[in-house]
């Protein structure tokens, strides 16, 4: 662990973060945010299909330990960055229609292609989820990994050319028609709230490890329910770590705001810094009533005297809260 300085100012000045800040800064240089866009997209990360199948089926089968029956008419996924593999598995799972909604264009639909074969092999076979030895730290937990055979529509052929068709010329616009009209997957962004979907016509909404990273968290709960049927159900799982701007997994809580602001830059997105409570608050004044919560915890790694002013009142429950769980249906 790299020592830290201590000045003066609130800061943590550690070789880590002054590396962030100046990557920070980078973002600061005209073109510089475009061309790594433009980088993305001509060399696009390899999707797992494994991993994609493991957070889908784990979203889907804790909804089912904890009491839920979620339909899969539509499915929507916040953020899936780089592939759309969670959404694949959930269209191969029975879903109808998918609905992306991402605050960057990051992914190419056509890469998605081998994905989706990878997927139907695994659909195919009934190939367990991918459990905790493969992804140690993807969330949820289960209590069981075997194959949710009951869970499962298996798709027919033409439903697995839709899927294809969808994946050569998707693009994301307002369908408001019959099923049959709609296009099989919808990919908005950057989103409008009030051009994504009809109001109340999702039935499943999932994220994963996205809400820390959103802004304006509160606004996008309260769109979340309203792009939801009344009952529908929605399920995140939240990362709560500092994502490589410290060296200590929640030493982003003892950043000032000044410090904050240099890390971030100009950067399109980075942490909301929010804890787990803040989030079950959110959530529940957007007209959620929570039906499971989960907490991964760790040993905190900061001191509390080392906490910015504005996380000194974070509680140890929050101060330990690594990762989190909420599924939660529309009142």
């Amino acid at each position: 662990m790299s020592r830290s300085i201590k000045t003066g100012a609130p800061l943590e000045l550690s070789r880590n973060s002054i590396r962030e800040m100046a990557k920070g800064q980078l973002y600061r240089v005209p073109g510089y945010a475009a061309a790594l866009d433009v980088y993305r997209r001509i060399r696009p990360r390899k999707a797992s299909a494994r991993y994609c199948y493991s957070v889908w089926l784990r979203h889907l089968v804790a909804a089912r330990e904890n009491g839920l029956e979620p339909k899969l008419n539509v499915v929507m996924e916040l953020g899936p960055g780089d592939s759309i593999g969670c959404g694949l598995a959930a269209l191969l799972s029975g879903a109808e229609r998918y609905v992306v909604v991402d605050w960057v264009r990051y992914t190419n639909m056509a890469s998605n292609m081998d994905v989706l074969d990878e997927l139907r092999q695994m659909f195919d076979s009934q190939a367990p989820i991918p459990d905790d030895d493969e992804f140690p730290e993807v969330n949820p937990k289960l209590q069981s990994y075997a194959f949710p055979r009951s869970l499962i529509t298996a798709p027919g052929e033409a439903k697995v050319r839709r899927i294809r068709h969808a994946l050569n010329g998707s693009s994301g616009t307002r369908d408001g028609g019959p099923d049959s009209e709609r296009p099989c997957i919808s990919y908005f962004a950057p989103y409008r709230a009030d051009d994504v979907v009809m109001a109340g016509d999702v039935d499943f909404l999932f994220s994963q490890a996205v809400m820390e990273h959103v802004d304006e968290p509160d606004a996008l709960y309260r769109a979340t329910n309203g792009w939801l049927k009344p009952g529908g159900v929605a399920s995140h799982t939240i990362d709560y770590r500092c994502h490589s701007t410290s060296s200590r997994w929640n030493g982003h809580w003892t950043y000032s705001d000044t410090a904050w602001k240099l890390i971030r830059g100009r950067k399109a997105y980075l942490l909301n810094r929010l804890p787990h409570s803040a989030h079950r608050k959110l959530l529940t004044d957007s007209r959620f009533d929570i039906v499971a919560e989960v907490r991964e915890r760790a040993e905190s790694e900061v001191l509390r005297s080392e906490l910015a002013p504005r996380f000194r009142q974070l509680t140890d429950d929050d101060l330990t809260t690594a990762t989190g769980l909420f599924q939660a249906i529309k009142r």
